[in-house]
């Protein structure tokens, strides 16, 4: 063979190594790079918010709203401590609130969500926002393994949030946030909200 072919072919094989190299350095900064992340719902629900319920009946939570809404959150394991939430708030407030609930489903497989909707169907009355992808939870930053209970006022300003058992303690300062709540008035509409962003859609 002759040495031509011979430094023809190295030289291709050295620039094969060196794109490689090249390639791998690049995905592997693309990998350190954290991926975008959608406005967390920490202190004012900004965007609305529409998933199916349990009924296959598609929920929008969007503000300003003509109620105070108390919305609860839970996986698996937490729901099982909404109860104690829902009926100390039912017995200790009398007037008009929309109570939702919000599901993180996230980890159930397509072929099992029927079986969990006919669950939810049977055991709880009021909506519950099915995410099956579990991102609208998470922008909420709830406690896994907990129930999670956030009172929002007519305007969409969170005001208060609690997680774990329906304790003296807690229903204490969750009845303040909701008498605080239901106090502050409804805001009209302003250009902002408006135009506000396009809905967060699951």
């Amino acid at each position: 063979m002759e040495r031509s072919q011979i430094r023809c072919r190295s030289g291709i094989k050295g620039r094969v190594k060196a794109f490689a190299s090249t390639l791998l350095l690049y995905l592997g900064l693309c990998a350190l790079v954290p991926a975008a992340e959608e406005h967390p719902f920490t202190s004012k629900i900004s965007q609305r918010i529409e998933l199916h319920d349990q009924y296959h009946n598609l929920q929008s939570l969007n503000f300003p709203a003509t109620n105070v809404t108390f919305l609860t959150i839970a996986d698996r394991k937490g729901s099982k401590q909404i109860e104690g939430w829902i009926t100390a708030l039912k017995a200790h407030h009398k007037g008009p609130l929309d109570i939702r609930g919000l599901a993180d489903v996230g980890g159930v497989p397509s072929l099992l969500r029927g079986r969990i909707r006919k669950r939810f169907q049977e055991t709880i009355l009021y909506p519950v926002m099915m995410d099956w992808s579990g991102d609208v939870c998470a922008r909420f930053r709830y406690v896994a393994d907990q129930a999670n209970v956030i009172i929002i006022d007519r305007n969409g300003s969170i005001a208060g949030r609690f997680s774990g058992q329906a304790t003296e303690a807690s229903l204490k300062a969750a009845f303040v946030a909701l008498e605080k709540a239901v106090a502050t008035p409804m805001l009209p509409p302003t250009d902002l909200a408006t135009k506000s962003p396009s809905p967060s859609k699951r």
